[in-house]
């Protein structure tokens, strides 16, 4: 070991207060000087406390973050009193790294640092952390923890470390064995009486196993036809009302499955358990606050029932069939004083009036039973909460609007055929064609009555263009306000879905419970309960009035003290499931597709509903993944 070496001790928070009796220091020697100090035992010889922290690591077996097996711990120093020091010579003379340290009155020194009984000269840098005993939730954490779910790694796979910096590896490595302290303290100062299950408790858990299994036969069987397909699409994906069942009963059956592995208690596994005890009642907050709003506002659908739907049938009629009639009128005189031509002009306003004659006779039958619409609206509040009730209302929005959708459709064909017509005519002047082959433009030679069609094609249907722009422009700002409603529900119900309620809560009440790094504090209060010894010193009085250590034995322990705290995560972080879900409708809504399909006249689809899975193993569009 070299002469000048820095030894890195991390010291409880309990130990820097005055102590009793004198004790061996237990914890764990991690190599290169480094140094966790989880208690002290005292009363006990060397063999007992061996004896004990064997059944330590037989019963508890701590591991880190990462699922590795922690070394065991061990006997690594000596705190006495103030005029104490006996120790047993053998566990020190053996050890590779032995701490001899003592109390006077309020203060804390360090005599030596020993190796194998030799005194080593260096520097000490204490690091003082809170072991927060009682509250095994808190723990010490180099990275951010993930409250997403879907993105935890397995434990087991290597590759989650490359997640993680290279620097914060070691420092992770080294807060794993921090945080096993407050296990350690807690098995050798505390006795906890294992709990006994009563023979008048068994019926009532065997009841609760048949019920919970016969639940998760009809939700297995629900799940499989929702997953069905019909024309390659599959059955939940045709509605609103289908994908949110399909979210509350995957809901349901992930809570029974964190329910049986004991994820509502606040148990000492870090990291992962923390994510997963938020998530479940978080679960339980979303929905609770779900079902209240539901039932007010299903309340209130229900006394009005008959007056909703009079004002949405009118509402409908304005807005999808007479305000449509109207702006057809309008394009069939001269719009805005534009010229369109008078013959298609006609023709398109004549096909689309009959289409909108014909679905009022079709959808007319389906007026009479609006009222019955909005009172299951209503009802449908007590049971799947208020997003079910905006998920009916985006299909009901989506069914009368079906007729727009049809319009749009013609009129993009339309639009698409004659670009694309209009794009290969003007090839043909420049004597150019498509390969098809090689997929470029090619140069051509054509001859004299090739050249007098395309021209008089061309110029036809340039004079028509105009009229086939307006109608197209009419119907694809329908579609696009259609879409924005649409969306507008889609938000409102991942908004409801995905809501932080008990993230927040719990980031106030406890912001502890979700680490997102470390750092050290040097103007601690901590400071001044480390002192160093301070013989040798030139010009400084000794500052212990009394000292067992014998003069020839003095050496000058440089002491540094930091204070190590948690620092929480950012409450931009508790916002995870709504960053998804901004991701998914920037590329649904707001992404470059869409305004390519607008200039191209290409048909915009129906977009994919906004939806994060929060379950792991599952993709958003509700199949297993790996």
């Amino acid at each position: 070991m070299s002469y000048e070496h820095i030894f890195r001790i991390f010291w409880p928070q309990r130990l820097c207060e005055p102590i009793k009796e004198s004790g061996y220091l237990v914890g764990w020697n991690l190599g290169s000087g480094v140094l966790v100090v989880a208690t002290k035992v005292g009363f006990a010889n060397t063999m007992q406390i061996s004896a004990d922290l064997d059944a330590f690591q037989q019963q508890k077996q701590p591991s880190g973050t990462s699922g590795q097996k922690l070394e065991p711990a061990a006997i690594i120093g000596y705190l006495s009193r103030e005029g104490e020091g006996l120790c047993e010579m053998e566990p020190r003379d053996q050890s590779e790294l032995w701490i001899d340290a003592f109390t006077a009155r309020t203060q804390v020194a360090f005599r030596d640092v020993l190796s194998f009984g030799i005194a080593a000269s260096g520097r000490i840098i204490i690091t003082v952390y809170d072991e927060s005993i009682g509250k095994p939730w808190h723990y010490y954490a180099a990275s951010p923890i993930n409250l997403d779910l879907t993105a935890v790694p397995d434990a087991d796979d290597a590759s989650s470390q490359t997640d993680r910096p290279a620097e914060h590896i070691p420092l992770q490595r080294t807060l794993d064995y921090v945080n096993a302290a407050k296990e350690l303290y807690t098995h050798i100062h505390t006795d906890i009486p294992r709990s006994t299950q009563s023979n008048a408790e068994r019926p009532y858990e065997s009841a609760i196993v048949r019920f919970e299994q016969m639940a998760t036969k009809w939700s297995t069987w629900f799940l499989q036809l929702s997953d069905m397909s019909v024309a390659g699409v599959r059955v939940k994906k045709f509605s609103a009302v289908g994908q949110q069942l399909d979210l509350i009963v995957r809901r349901a059956m992930y809570a029974a499955e964190q329910w049986r592995a004991k994820c509502f208690t606040k148990q000492g596994i870090h990291g992962p358990h923390n994510a997963q005890y938020a998530n479940f009642w978080n679960t339980t907050w979303v929905v609770a606050l779900d079902i209240v709003l539901g039932c007010i506002l299903g309340t209130l659908l229900i006394v009005y029932s008959r007056a909703m739907s009079i004002w949405m049938l009118k509402a409908l009629n304005r807005y999808t069939i007479t305000s449509l009639e109207q702006t057809i009128v309008w394009l069939r005189g001269w719009p805005a004083g534009l010229k369109l031509n008078n013959g298609l002009d006609g023709f398109l306003a004549e096909l689309f009036l009959w289409l909108i004659h014909f679905w009022t006779l079709v959808f007319q039958p389906f007026t009479r039973c609006m009222h019955a619409v909005v009172a299951i609206a209503g009802y449908a509040g007590f049971v799947g909460g208020c997003s079910m009730q905006l998920a009916i209302l985006s299909d009901a929005l989506a069914l009368t609007t079906l007729h727009t959708y049809w319009f749009y459709i013609v009129a993009t064909r339309i639009f698409h055929w004659q670009l694309v017509t209009l794009y290969s005519l003007f090839n043909l002047f420049r004597g150019r064609k498509h390969n098809v082959l090689r997929n470029r433009i090619d140069r051509c030679d054509y001859n004299l009555d090739q050249l007098l069609i395309g021209t008089i094609l061309f110029t036809l249907l340039t004079y028509l263009f105009p009229t086939v722009l307006v109608y197209y422009l009419t119907f694809v700002s329908r579609r696009l306000a259609v879409i924005m409603v649409q969306g507008l529900l889609e938000i409102l119900l991942s908004l409801l879905n995905h809501c932080p309620a008990f993230y927040l809560s719990l980031r106030i009440r406890d912001p502890l419970m979700f680490p997102g790094g470390v750092c050290y504090d040097i103007n601690n209060p901590f400071e001044r309960r480390f002192i160093e010894a301070a013989w040798d010193m030139p010009g400084s009085p000794v500052k212990l009035s009394r000292d067992p250590i014998p003069l020839s034995a003095r050496n000058r322990m440089n002491v540094t003290v930091l204070h190590m705290k948690s620092i929480p995560v950012p409450l931009s972080a508790l916002f995870f499931q709504y960053y998804q879900i901004w991701v998914q409708f920037s590329a649904s809504y707001l992404s470059q597709g869409i305004l390519k399909s607008l200039v191209t006249g290409e048909v915009i689809r129906p977009v994919k509903r906004l939806q994060h899975t929060m379950i792991p193993g599952l993709t958003v569009d509700g199949s297993i993944g790996h």
